[in-house]
C-alpha cells in the first residue's frame, strides 16, 4: 500500500474515533488466495495445449463509519498474481485500487441518498451483481436514490463516465465499461412466502464512425433490459422465474436493432433438513446462422446480460457470457443440482445439460452442398463438484472440481476440440477477520 493510502486511511481512522457515541466504527480485512488447474476452461482445449496452473490473491481493507442519517464506506483492494512482482522491489508496481468508496445520506425518513464507486448488486445478481468470484469484482460510479418502507424497495439510479475532467465534449474511451447507466429497482414483499421485483436499466455505449466528409464522429446508442424476477419459498418447497426483454440499438455502426430474452425457472426442495434438491432451465435467445434473411440480420437477437455475476449461471467453467459468447447463438441449460450443508462444511454437484437456441451451421455440410442445414442443437454437459470446510473459527477452504464434455457442436460455436479433456479445479483459502470495532 503506498505512502499516500496509508496516511489516508489512518487518518480518516482518527478523525472518525473522535466521534460520539453515536458513531458506529467497523474496520474489517479479506485475504483470498485461490490456486485454480486449467485446461479447457472457458473454451475446449486444442490437441496442442498445456494445462494452465496458478496462485491469484485478493487482498482487501474495509472501513465503514456510520453516524445518525450518514454513511461512509471505502474498500481498498490488491489483486494480483503470485510471482507476478519480483521479491525485491524497490518501487510498488502495482497499486492498491479502490474498490469501493461511496457516502449515504438519509435525507427523508423513508429516503436516502448513495454517491460513489459502489457494487450493484440485486436480486439473483442475472442482470446486475458484484462478481464476486473474480478477484477485481465489479463496482460502479454511480448515483442512487433509495427508497424502503415496510414491503416496498425502491432503488433509482444512475451514472455517466468520462476518461478525465474536458474542456470541451463527451467522448470516451475507456474500455470495458459504458458511458451511462440509468436503472429503476423495485422490490415488493407481498408477505413472508412471495415477493416479486422489476427492473429497467438502459446502458449508453459510445460508437465511434467516420462521416461523408471523412471526419470522425460518435455518437451514443442505447439498450434497453426490462423484466421481473418472481420469488416463492414455503416450507420445504422454492420457486424463482425470472423475465427479462432487451431491446434498442446494439453498440456497432450502423446500429442494429436489438430484439432478445431471457427466460429461467428454477425449482428447489428441501429432501432433508441439510439436503437440498434443485432443478432448473435457463434460455438466452442467441443469432440462427442459417437465416440469411436481410431483415433477421438487421436485427441482433442475442441476449447480453451485461452486469451480471455470469459465473454462478451455466457452468462454473465459464464457457458462456463470461466475457465470450456474447453476440452469438445463444443457450439453453437444464441443471439439476445438489446441495448439503452442515455447520462446518458444504458439499454439493450441478450437472448441465447445454443447446443452443438457435441454429447451428454445419460449415462442412455447407461447403460440400450449399445447403444452409443446422447441426444438433446439443453442445455438451457439466458437471460442477464444489464443497468448503472451516479451517478455524473466521477461516474457510473451498475446492471444485468441472469436468465438461463437448460435442460437435460445440466445437462449431467455441472450437477446441471435444475429444480432448476439459477440466478445472480450484483450491481457495478464505480470511475475514474484524480488526477494529466501535460501536
Amino acid at each position: 500500500m503506498n505512502t499516500i493510502i496509508r496516511k489516508g486511511m489512518a487518518l480518516a481512522i482518527f478523525t472518525m474515533t473522535m466521534g460520539t457515541a453515536y458513531s458506529q466504527l467497523k474496520v474489517t480485512a479479506e485475504v483470498r488466495p485461490r490456486a485454480e488447474y486449467r485446461h479447457g476452461f472457458k473454451t475446449l482445449p486444442t490437441t496442442d495445449m498445456d494445462n494452465a496452473f496458478f496462485v491469484d490473491q485478493r487482498t482487501r481493507l474495509n472501513v465503514k463509519y456510520q453516524k445518525d442519517r450518514i454513511k461512509f464506506y471505502v474498500s481498498l483492494q490488491d489483486v494480483r498474481t503470485w510471482g507476478s512482482q519480483k521479491q525485491l522491489v524497490g518501487n510498488e508496481d502495482f497499486g492498491v485500487s479502490i474498490h469501493e468508496a461511496w457516502g449515504s445520506a438519509q435525507i427523508f425518513d423513508n429516503w436516502a441518498l448513495k454517491f460513489g464507486r459502489q457494487e450493484l448488486v440485486y436480486d439473483d445478481s442475472r442482470i446486475l451483481g458484484n462478481v464476486g468470484w473474480a478477484q477485481q469484482a465489479r463496482s460502479h460510479d454511480a448515483l442512487l436514490f433509495k427508497y424502503g418502507k415496510e414491503k416496498l424497495k425502491l432503488d433509482i439510479g444512475g451514472a455517466f463516465n468520462q476518461n478525465s475532467p474536458k474542456l470541451n465534449t463527451t467522448s470516451y474511451n475507456v474500455g470495458g465499461s459504458y458511458k451511462s447507466l440509468q436503472y429503476l429497482w423495485a422490490n415488493y414483499k407481498f408477505n413472508s412466502e412471495f415477493s416479486a421485483s422489476v427492473l429497467a436499466m438502459s446502458v449508453g455505449q459510445q460508437v465511434n464512425y467516420v462521416n461523408a466528409d471523412g471526419i470522425d464522429r460518435y455518437q451514443d446508442n442505447y439498450t434497453l433490459t426490462a423484466g421481473t424476477r418472481l420469488v416463492y419459498k414455503k416450507n420445504k418447497f422454492g420457486l424463482g422465474f425470472n423475465g427479462y426483454y432487451q431491446l434498442g440499438s446494439t453498440n456497432t455502426w450502423p446500429a442494429r436493432d436489438v430484439s432478445a430474452y431471457n427466460l429461467c425457472l428454477d425449482l428447489s426442495y428441501k429432501v432433508a433438513d441439510p439436503l437440498k434438491l434443485s432443478v432448473g432451465f435457463e434460455m438466452l435467445s442467441g443469432n440462427s446462422q442459417t437465416d440469411v434473411n436481410a431483415s433477421y440480420a438487421q436485427t441482433n437477437h442475442a441476449f447480453t446480460p451485461y452486469f451480471g455475476t455470469n459465473h454462478k449461471f451455466n457452468g462454473y467453467m465459464d464457457y458462456f457470457y463470461v466475457g465470450n459468447h456474447i453476440g452469438n447463438v445463444g443457450l439453453n441449460d437444464i441443471y439439476l443440482r445438489l446441495d448439503y450443508k452442515h455447520d462446518k462444511f458444504t458439499a454439493g454437484v450441478t450437472g448441465h445439460a447445454f443447446m443452443a437456441n438457435t441454429d447451428v451451421l454445419d460449415v462442412p455440410e455447407f461447403v460440400s452442398t450449399g445447403n444452409l442445414s443446422a447441426m444438433s442443437p446439443y453442445m455438451g454437459a457439466e458437471i460442477d463438484l464444489f464443497g468448503g470446510f472451516d479451517l478455524a473459527p473466521g477461516a474457510k477452504c473451498k475446492i471444485g472440481y468441472s469436468h465438461l464434455i463437448g460435442t460437435s457442436t460445440m466445437e462449431a460455436v467455441k472450437g477446441g476440440d471435444m475429444t480432448e479433456v476439459a477440466n478445472w479445479g480450484y483450491v481457495m483459502f478464505i480470511i475475514k477477520p474484524t480488526l477494529f470495532e466501535q460501536k
